[in-house]
């Protein structure tokens, strides 16, 4: 099996930045690439007679990327993130709208145009012209990812096993549902235990609790202390629209490190306005802010 190592390095450095834009705003998420060998590129094109040529329609998928999400309302953020670095071919990309009256996965699948100055790098697109200089982003959520391998490994590739079994087909896609669920709930369990740190005056928990980012450490004693002698600052955290905040963080030029006290100073400095927690926010961090004001 022929392994171009330009490719691997290729998909390697567009893993990286997927990676680093989706952890410069503190989402919680794995990555996972990928790049054909030639050899699942000529049987992909064997397979399909007549439908991949120079000319017409191409082969998308030589570079893939896969986002897995921990949580399911991070999908959009996630998406606008990627956006934000590399060329969206609308037209090519398959997100799905779910039905009422019917139920099965969703697909949520961006193409990406590659930049133009690492398409010469790639072997692969120089042997075959039938090749699109684009790679594919798929978003999951941690819960559905191995659901996902299952359907695509065991159903999609051999539906010939299934064809005459539509109940048990059914069933498969009915245990993706109890996942969507289960996303759900994960989201509600984490509301609640937010809920219950604010209750409790536990205000580095409530702030890793509430917005469900990349953030470790915890708070320090000066805000720490402005929070247990005004908690109605910590109400006002607590309110904060998890979006919201995010939205925010991405409109930043140069992003800080995300971590319990910068969470702190940022909810501060995008909605609460409180003097003291300003006059107490590091001066490079004001630096940052300073871009946007």
């Amino acid at each position: 099996m022929y392994k171009s190592l330009a490719d691997e390095r290729l998909a390697k450095e567009l893993h990286g930045l997927i990676e680093n834009e989706i952890n410069s705003i503190g989402l919680l998420s794995r990555v996972f690439s990928r790049v054909k060998t030639a050899e699942s590129i000529e049987k992909k094109y064997d397979n399909n007679p007549g439908k991949y040529s120079r000319d017409g329609k191409k082969i998308q998928d030589l570079f893939g990327a896969r986002v897995v999400l921990y949580f399911p309302d991070d999908n959009l953020t996630a998406q606008t993130a990627i956006k934000s670095i590399f060329e969206h071919d609308k037209n090519s990309s398959s997100i799905d709208t779910p039905s009422n009256n019917h139920f099965s996965a969703q697909r949520c699948n961006l193409v990406f145009r590659l930049p133009s100055e690492k398409i010469k790098e790639s072997e692969l697109l120089q042997k075959y012209d039938y090749i699109d200089s684009s790679f594919e982003v798929q978003f999951r959520t941690m819960l559905s990812e191995g659901w996902h391998e299952i359907d695509h490994d065991l159903r999609y590739k051999h539906k010939e096993d299934w064809s005459t079994h539509n109940d048990l087909s059914r069933t498969l896609n009915g245990i993706y549902a109890s996942l969507e669920t289960a996303d759900w709930s994960t989201l509600k369990l984490f509301e609640e235990l937010a809920y219950r740190h604010y209750k409790s005056n536990e205000w580095t928990q409530m702030i890793r609790t509430k917005f469900r980012l990349r953030a470790g450490g915890k708070l320090n004693s000066s805000s720490q202390k402005i929070l247990d002698d005004n908690p109605k600052l910590a109400k006002e955290i607590y309110r904060i629209e998890r979006s919201e905040l995010i939205k925010k963080i991405t409109l930043l030029r140069k992003k800080p490190p995300i971590n319990i006290n910068n969470i702190f100073y940022l909810s501060n400095f995008f909605f609460i306005k409180n003097d003291n927690i300003s006059n107490s926010t590091p001066e490079p961090l004001k630096a940052l802010f300073s871009d946007i004001k």
